[in-house]
C-alpha cells in the first residue's frame, strides 16, 4: 500500500468515523443518563485507543503548526458541560505526570479536563483530516500520532478507569438498594401474612 493509499485505507476512514463519533456524542450531553454516558463512554475510549495504532506513520508535510479548529469558547463550553453532567464524580486524584514516571505525585484532576482535552484533540484531527487535501490529511494523522503519545493518551487511560469505577460502583451501589427495597418488602408481606393469620 502506498503512503496516498494509506491515508484513505479503510483502517484510516473507520478511525476519522469513531472520532466524529465521539466529539460529536460529547456534544450532546444533556439529554444522557449518566450510566448511560458512562457506558458509552467505556465503548469508545477504548476502541479509539485502539484505533490509533492502525492508522499510517506518517510525518508532517509543514513545519508549522497544524490548524486548530476547537476555539476556547467551546472548550470552556463542553468543559462546563461535562462538569454539570458528570457532578460530584468529576474530580479524582491521580498521578501529576505519567510522562515522567520519576517525578510523579498524587494531583486532584478533573474528569471533564480530561475528557474536553480529549474532545478537541480527536475533533481538531477530523475537522482537518477532512479538508480533503492530502497534505492535510497527512499532517493531521502526524499531529494526532503524536499528541496521542505525548499528550492525550495516557489521559484516555486514565479516564477510562475512573468511568470504569465510576460505572461499577454505580450499579453496585443500585443493586443494594434494589436488595435492601426487596428484604423490606418481604419483610412487610411476612408481618402482613401473621396479621392475617391473628384475624
Amino acid at each position: 500500500m502506498n503512503k496516498i493509499e494509506s491515508l484513505v485505507a479503510p483502517q484510516t476512514k473507520e478511525f476519522v468515523t469513531l472520532c466524529r463519533r465521539y466529539f460529536e456524542y460529547i456534544g450532546k450531553l444533556p439529554d444522557k443518563k449518566i450510566s448511560d454516558f458512562w457506558t458509552m463512554q467505556l465503548q469508545l475510549l477504548p476502541d479509539i485507543y485502539r484505533g490509533i495504532f492502525f492508522l499510517p506513520q506518517v510525518t508532517a508535510r509543514y513545519s508549522s503548526e497544524v490548524e486548530k479548529f476547537v476555539t476556547e469558547r467551546e472548550y470552556n463550553k463542553i468543559f462546563s458541560s461535562l462538569v454539570s453532567h458528570i457532578g460530584a464524580l468529576d474530580k479524582f486524584y491521580d498521578f501529576s505526570d505519567l510522562s515522567h514516571p520519576g517525578a510523579v505525585k498524587m494531583i486532584e484532576v478533573s474528569l471533564s479536563e480530561m475528557l474536553t482535552d480529549i474532545y478537541q484533540e480527536l475533533k481538531d484531527f477530523v475537522l482537518l483530516y477532512e479538508t480533503g487535501t492530502l497534505e492535510n490529511m497527512n499532517d493531521a494523522i502526524a499531529d494526532c500520532l503524536d499528541t496521542f503519545g505525548r499528550f492525550w493518551g495516557v489521559k484516555l487511560l486514565a479516564a477510562t478507569r475512573i468511568i470504569h469505577v465510576n460505572l461499577y460502583q454505580q450499579r453496585y451501589a443500585e443493586a443494594k438498594k434494589t436488595s435492601q427495597i426487596d428484604e423490606e418488602l418481604e419483610e412487610v408481606m411476612a408481618e402482613n401474612d401473621d396479621y392475617d393469620e391473628e384475624l
